[in-house]
């Protein structure tokens, strides 16, 4: 498990890096922000590696994960977010709180498989 000073930086990174691909955001745009700031402290933890960990995000996870804007979030996800969360575990939390992302969708570079693939 990553280090609690470990898990700041990261959680700073992230904010950084999503915020300044957001920096124009409008209108829906900048709710996508809010969300994005939501939506990190509660699941982060449950979204960063190491690769194939799979935890039970917890309910404040779920409950933030079934309000925000998926597509929205998804079209800010670029490569240093991608380097910091694994899409997987994205992928895990989201089925695990009952609102999957949709199969053959991309958020930033991954494609969201198929069920069962």
């Amino acid at each position: 498990m990553v280090k609690l000073s470990g898990f700041f930086i990261l959680l700073t990174l992230a904010m950084v890096a999503v915020a300044s691909a957001s920096a124009t955001a409008i209108g829906t745009e900048g709710a996508c922000v809010g969300d994005i700031f939501a939506l990190i402290p509660k699941c982060i933890l449950y979204v960063i590696g190491p690769p194939g960990t799979k935890t039970k995000p917890s309910q404040a996870c779920c409950d933030t994960w079934r309000k925000v804007d998926i597509p929205c979030l998804c079209s800010k996800v670029d490569a240093d977010v991608e380097s910091i969360i694994d899409m997987e575990e994205v992928v895990y939390v989201a089925d695990y709180c009952k609102r999957p992302l949709t199969p053959g969708s991309k958020c930033g570079t991954y494609t969201v498989p198929s069920a069962g693939g």
